[in-house]
């Protein structure tokens, strides 16, 4: 009776263990998907980085259009350095921590790469819209 139940905590024990490198596994999984999402809308950022900056340096182009272009530049170059601060921030050294604190690391990174997905979304939507703009008159 003895060796049975050490038998069935030893593989209680194992299951659990599986199930919690499962959920972190998982949410890693979900972490690595928006990042990719971000990468890949990288080219979006540099097309449009590159279009302003021809723009900006047409001859004959009044003060506020200038500023306007700066300020779709800025917002760019902001998603761009979030992402970069992101990805030199990403440590997921786990050695001695917790299945709770790995669960957090994880949450939290997700969070974070959401936010930049959010802003790298904006800054490419509203630069688009203007050149699209631009290139219609």
């Amino acid at each position: 009776m003895k060796k049975l139940l050490i038998a069935a905590f030893i593989g209680l024990t194992l299951s659990s263990c599986s199930d919690t490198k499962k959920q972190e596994k998982d949410l890693l999984d979900e972490l690595l998907k928006v990042h990719d999402k971000v990468m890949g809308s990288d080219e979006a950022l540099m097309k449009n980085k590159m279009q302003l900056d021809s723009l900006v340096k047409l001859p004959a182009k009044d003060t506020a259009e200038k500023t306007n272009i700066k300020a779709f530049d800025t917002k760019l170059q902001a998603a761009e350095e979030a992402m970069e601060t992101w990805m030199n921030n990403f440590k997921p050294d786990f050695v001695g921590k917790s299945h709770d604190d790995i669960m957090k690391y994880y949450s939290d990174q997700k969070k974070q790469i959401m936010a930049v997905d959010s802003q790298m979304n904006v800054a490419i939507k509203e630069s688009t819209t203007y050149l699209s703009n631009k290139k219609a008159k």
